[in-house]
């Protein structure tokens, strides 16, 4: 009888280590086998590529949930915490997108061909928020009354018809006054009333697993560059400008983790355009990123070298921060909103599905916080405690003062909740030459000087509470 080299191990260890031994292995056998099962049921394949069942396969008899009969048993609270927006929001939701969601089967000609009834609308749209919040594929199923793979197909189906509704698209304002109506809100968040601000700028990497060998060969790169090794973690790195009320005005995603900031932001459409045509911008407006951009005509980012000296260039950082910091927030209320983005995209997602998903829960973020401006605030309820576990399972992050099962609603604080696992993986200058980035170096008339000149004259300082705080932490 042949013995492994595990039954020596166990043979000659003591009762006490073989007991801990034996608890390792039964926790490790439970989270593989949960891990493999959520990987099985998230394997988002398109409806195009899917096979369909055996010829002479019989239906599994299920009850289809009534899920508009399910929600008049849910209170308010508990259904924000299942699908991360009000029960008024979901229904002008599903009635907005209602007309780019496949068909249900309702009206198919041959009796019996819906042996266990029609998938609504309603249902798709309850299954995809589900599996956004972080929700668990298996237990989705099995609550709807579906098949396995009918959430991620409901999700994708959502997500399809998310971004052919034009009413929810993304578009950064090219009319002179919507920008000043924009740099009007941030004025009134500035203590020193900064008043050129038009959008924060910043970059956030999307966590995926490693990509397939056919997304590689698509892109013409390696896995390595998907490989964040800043995170240590594979992702896409997403563009985003955001306004003071933390809306996305602008989105770009399409390079991998290992692209910096700046050389994202160079690539695209809104870059080549803000160089080529000085009026894009209404004069004296620009953005406001960190130091991963640099200086321009329409860009204003922080002096360098000067944290603490409590001269001017200090306060001009500790002011521009102070707006600059509403797009960690956008990506913070992003992440905890929507808990699939706090664990890996599903295995077998492609790379386009994942930034199609992206830009689709760009959107819903933005949707949300304009149902909420009744309220003038975007707080977001507590995550589900059953999300939190599926999320836990499959090796997602942490997130404390959301996953506290005691808080009813939590607003996004930069200090406690701020996103150090994936924020600032672009934040270096690798794949941009030194004199590109420093073409405008010698001009005096940039945005970053007059707001230097306003600090200035303004005579502010940054707050002793924060300039001790932020000594602390050096």
């Amino acid at each position: 009888m042949s013995t492994s080299i595990d039954d020596w191990e166990d043979y000659l260890c003591d009762e006490d280590e073989y007991e801990a031994r034996m608890m390792v292995k039964r926790r490790r056998f439970i989270v593989d086998t949960a891990l493999a099962a959520a990987s099985i049921a998230s394997a988002a394949v398109s409806p195009s590529k899917q096979l369909g069942r055996k010829p002479g396969s019989k239906t599994k008899k299920r009850v289809r949930l009534d899920v508009d009969e399910a929600f008049k048993s849910m209170d308010d609270h508990h259904f924000r915490r299942k699908y991360r927006m009000s029960r008024e929001s979901y229904y002008i939701l599903l009635d907005i997108i209602k007309e780019h969601l496949p068909p249900t089967g309702e009206k198919r000609a041959k009796p019996g061909s819906v042996p266990n009834g029609p998938i609504t609308h309603s249902a798709r749209l309850s299954m995809a928020l589900r599996i956004a919040a972080g929700g668990d594929a298996i237990d989705i199923a099995d609550y709807h009354g579906v098949g396995v793979d009918e959430p991620m197909t409901s999700f994708w189906s959502v997500v399809d018809a998310i971004n052919a509704t034009k009413q929810l698209d993304i578009v950064f304002p090219t009319d002179h006054a919507e920008q000043l109506k924009l740099a009007q809100e941030f004025q009134d968040k500035s203590d020193i009333d900064i008043p050129c601000c038009v959008g924060a700028i910043d970059g956030i990497l999307i966590w995926i697993h490693k990509p397939s060998d056919d997304d590689c060969a698509a892109m013409g790169i390696g896995p390595t560059k998907f490989f964040c090794g800043r995170k240590k973690k594979f992702g896409v790195n997403m563009q985003a400008i955001c306004d003071a009320k933390r809306r996305f005005l602008w989105v770009d995603i399409r390079f991998p983790g290992t692209t910096s900031d700046y050389f994202a932001f160079t690539q695209s459409d809104l870059f080549r355009k803000l160089e080529e045509d000085e009026m894009l911008l209404y004069p004296g407006l620009c953005l406001f990123g960190d130091n991963a951009y640099v200086n321009a005509p329409y860009m204003c980012v922080p002096f360098t070298n000067v944290h603490g000296s409590g001269n001017t260039q200090d306060a001009y950082n500790f002011f521009q921060s102070q707006l600059r910091i509403n797009i960690e927030c956008a990506f913070g209320m992003l992440v905890h909103r929507f808990g699939m983005l706090r664990k890996p995209f599903p295995v077998g997602v492609s790379i386009d599905k994942t930034n199609a998903a992206l830009l689709a829960l760009c959107k819903l973020h933005n949707y949300c916080i304009d149902c909420n401006n009744a309220n003038d605030d975007a707080d977001i309820t507590s995550a589900d405690l059953n999300d939190t576990g599926s999320i836990m399972l499959g090796g997602g992050m942490v997130l404390p003062r959301i996953d506290n099962n005691g808080v009813d609603y939590w607003v996004y604080d930069n200090e406690e909740d701020r996103l150090d696992a994936l924020l600032d993986g672009g934040e270096h200058f690798e794949d941009v030459t030194r004199g590109f980035r420093r073409r405008y170096r010698r001009y005096d008339d940039l945005p970053s000087r007059a707001i230097l000149n306003h600090v200035t004259e303004s005579g502010a300082r940054r707050p002793s509470r924060n300039l001790s705080r932020r000594r602390r932490s050096i």
